[in-house]
């Protein structure tokens, strides 16, 4: 071993020699239970950051540990190309300027550049993926299979095409789903505007006059005493004019604004509740890119600077009677962070009202690591209100696979002849009405071509036995923020083209937060590169941070000082190793005799195998690797190695092989136990022992017959009597290995009488020529002990 603990030489080493011998290349002919992850295709950004860190640990951490366990572990690693995140990165870089196939060599350039400075600091991570098993969501035969899937929903009705209100970004100028809208609190006016009925005033407040021009109807509440006799009469809208019905609906809510309320196509969902339910016809307030509409004067004006003009106007035309800041919830889009309208706009939509039961019963079958994170799931199943609208009006994305006629028939396309692009295929066939067959120009939601990844990584749909053996994947690790959408979307695609829940189980991971308790980010200043922590500390402390910064499924505060704690553990392990491997010269492997203390700590580690492989089963890593680092520095460094350095140097050979028999076998276990956390020193040390990868050690077995608890009260005994004899040197400033002339230990008779088994370590520990016990007669503690030292 090196004289100093070298992270950064030691991670080299063994990273180029895992890359050399693909042992953790997957094999399909294995004789050996299968453990399948479905790994997040994440978004290539070119950095992979601190919550990709704390992600990627986690499957790591599963994917080492079920290895040792025996399982042929497959850990395959996409890439999730397509969607809004790479057009914004390359409109950014090369301006809105290119032409379509220009743009997407664009896009294309860019993924296999970013692409290729992510995987570098993933292998440096030293997450042990089967990069044979990497796929990206652009191949060609990705697409076929996104296209396939949709064909077969298509088929069996669940895929449709029709108008409807949809959530549509007009910055980024295309539909989105609800799961990509988020609602933020802002700043804004409520005003109080005069509509005419009959010659009277109606005093409606509303916060967007600009949408005026879509204003479709008036509402009151049916038991409203202010407004019965209005219903059913008409009202002119102001500066537009137009007639518009006064009827009563009992959602709305008499005691806000005015109690009169304007339903416009559409300003918020409501309107659009409203707009079905009493047949309203739709006038089409703005256009893709957030002008107006149908607004006289005001057309093509940004929805902005609309409500600026019609504010002026209505003050002119003494229309506008008050004004009142108030907040508001509103949303916006996850990726541009923008406002988003509602528009009624002809898209392509998967069905899912209905489909509620059958997803939360997938739901209850899988085992959720923490459980609770279960009812985020079914929070979001039970307030479904429309049906996912799958289309983009982007370009760099999976195309939709269909054709249509100008009569509304969908022309889907052929199997044989996936994957296609309708934008430039010929249509397979020709509509039955003789009508212009039109080729579709959208593109599937992002979240439409990774909602398959636990059927693609099976071999779905071409391989039947492989797709019989590696599905359902046996877990999905995934963050809290995406399970409305990645894991919503997956469990419901997956049941409608398979009948079977994707996973068995889902391991939930939380955000990673700056110290501040704020989400970590760059404009925050409280950012942390993992590169900075690598440099300073080396990978496998930063690792160990993924498992210490808090309990699974929490949001993780990044704290230097669990890296520095973690570093600080692997600098002891590093040094007791090589105490130990320094020991065991001279053993010769028999049956040893072994002592108080060898027994105390053999099964003290058998409860540490035991915590930890519970722990591990269920995904509980924080609390697994403190219960190592419990182990190996405190019952370990501190007190056994201390109990056992007069007999590894003493002359009794029979009391030193039980000793080095000890040592060889707690260091081979804790070396084990530690490897999911930190690969790289682990498998260090552990070639000092054995010719082999300690990654392909069987895991320790608990063997009950090892614990001891008689001896592991003899030991906790002695450790105090030897912990109130530190403290006593401590404070008269004497080293530690200092004789003393005399201990004497007042304690019960059964604490006195007992010690007898340990005192010949504790006097060789302690340095102490003489022990003396004093009985204390009827002692109600029988564990209490005072400990008095003469130097």
């Amino acid at each position: 071993m090196l004289e100093k603990y070298n992270p950064r030489e030691i991670e080299e080493k063994w990273r180029e020699n895992w890359s050399r011998s693909k042992q953790y290349k997957f094999d399909l002919k294995a004789k050996k239970p299968y453990y399948v992850i479905d790994t997040p295709p994440p978004f290539p950004t070119g950095e992979f950051h601190m919550g990709g860190v704390l992600n990627w640990c986690y499957m790591d951490f599963a994917a080492r540990y079920k290895r040792m366990r025996g399982f042929e572990v497959l850990f395959p690693q996409g890439w999730d190309c397509h969607g809004f995140p790479t057009e914004v990165k390359v409109e950014k870089k090369h301006g809105k300027g290119l032409g379509k196939e220009e743009f997407l060599a664009r896009c294309l350039e860019w993924t296999h550049d970013v692409v290729g400075t992510m995987k570098p600091q993933m292998k440096q991570m030293g997450f042990s993926i089967d990069w044979n098993a990497e796929y990206y969501t652009l191949d060609k035969e990705y697409y076929r299979k996104v296209q396939y899937s949709l064909l077969k929903m298509f088929e069996d009705g669940h895929v449709y095409r029709a108008e409807h209100p949809v959530l549509f970004c007009t910055h980024c100028r295309s539909a989105i789903a609800k799961a990509e809208a988020d609602d933020v609190e802002r700043e804004t006016v409520f005003n109080d505007i005069i509509f005419k009925s009959e010659g009277k005033d109606l005093v409606i407040a509303t916060t967007r006059p600009e949408l005026l021009h879509a204003c479709v109807a008036l509402l009151v509440h049916p038991q409203d005493a202010r407004y019965k006799k209005i219903v059913g009469k008409n009202a002119t809208v102001p500066v537009h004019g137009q007639q518009v019905p006064i009827l009563s609906d009992s959602d709305v809510d008499e005691d806000f604004g005015t109690g009169i309320v304007m339903v416009c196509t559409f300003g918020d969902k409501q309107d659009v509740v409203w707009a079905y339910r009493h047949k309203l016809k739709v006038i089409r307030a703005c256009d893709e890119a957030g002008r107006l509409l149908n607004a006289k004067h005001l057309t093509g004006l940004k929805t902005s600077e609309a409500k600026e003009k019609i504010i002026e106007e209505l003050k002119a035309k003494k229309l506008l009677v008050n004004q009142k800041p108030m907040k508001q919830v509103v949303k916006i889009h996850d990726r541009c962070k923008k406002p988003i309208e509602l528009l009624s706009s002809t898209q392509w939509f998967i069905r899912l009202k209905g489909c509620e039961d059958e997803v939360k019963k997938a739901a209850s079958e899988m085992n959720w690591h923490p459980p609770h994170m279960q009812q985020l799931l079914l929070d979001w199943v039970n307030g479904l209100e429309w049906d996912w609208c799958i289309s983009r009006q982007r370009f760099f994305g999976i195309p939709i696979p269909f054709w249509y006629c100008e009569c509304g028939e969908v022309i889907p396309p052929k199997e044989k002849d996936l994957p296609v692009d309708p934008s430039k295929d010929a249509a397979p066939a020709k509509c039955k009405c003789g009508g212009k067959v039109i080729g579709e120009t959208s593109v599937c939601d992002g979240w439409v071509d990774s909602s398959i990844t636990p059927l693609i990584i099976a071999g779905w749909p071409d391989d039947k036995e492989k797709f019989r053996k590696l599905y359902p994947a046996a877990v999905r690790p995934q963050g809290t923020d995406i399970i409305r959408t990645w894991a919503f979307y997956t469990t419901f695609r997956c049941l409608k083209l398979t009948g079977k829940p994707p996973f068995k189980d889902m391991l939930i991971n939380g955000m990673v937060l700056g110290n501040d308790g704020k989400k970590m980010s760059k404009s925050s200043g409280n950012y942390v590169e993992a590169k900075d922590v690598i440099g300073k500390s080396g990978v496998d402390a930063l690792r160990q941070w993924a498992a210490l910064a808090g309990s699974t499924g929490k949001d993780n505060v990044f704290y230097w000082k669990d890296v520095n704690y973690a570093h600080s553990f692997n600098n002891k392990l590093w040094n007791a190793s090589k105490f130990i491997l320094n020991g065991m010269e001279g053993y010769k492997e028999k049956k040893a005799k072994l002592s108080v203390t060898d027994y105390w700590v053999r099964s003290k580690m058998q409860k540490t195998v035991k915590r930890v492989t519970e722990c591990l089963d269920r995904y509980e890593y924080y609390e697994a690797l403190t219960a190592i680092q419990s182990f190996f520095w405190h019952d370990v460094c501190d007190n056994y190695l201390e109990d056992v350095k007069h007999r590894v140097y003493g002359k009794d050979e029979e009391s030193r092989n039980a000793v080095q028999a000890t040592l060889k076998e707690v260091l081979d276990c804790s070396l084990r136990l530690l490897a999911p956390f930190a690969p790289f020193i682990t498998e260090e040390i552990y070639h000092e022992i054995h010719e082999r990868s300690v990654h392909s050690a069987q895991w320790p077995e608990f063997r009950k017959s090892e614990v001891h608890e008689d001896f592991e009260r003899l030991g906790e005994r002695m450790h105090r009597a030897l912990s109130e004899v530190r403290k006593f040197k401590a404070s008269k400033a004497m080293p530690l290995n200092a004789p003393l002339k005399e201990i004497k230990i007042r304690a019960s008779e059964e604490l006195c009488k007992n010690f007898a088994d340990v005192l010949d370590d504790f006097k060789a520990v302690s340095k102490a020529d003489a022990v003396s016990f004093e009985v204390v007669e009827n002692a109600e503690n029988k564990e209490a002990m005072v400990v008095e030292c003469s130097a």
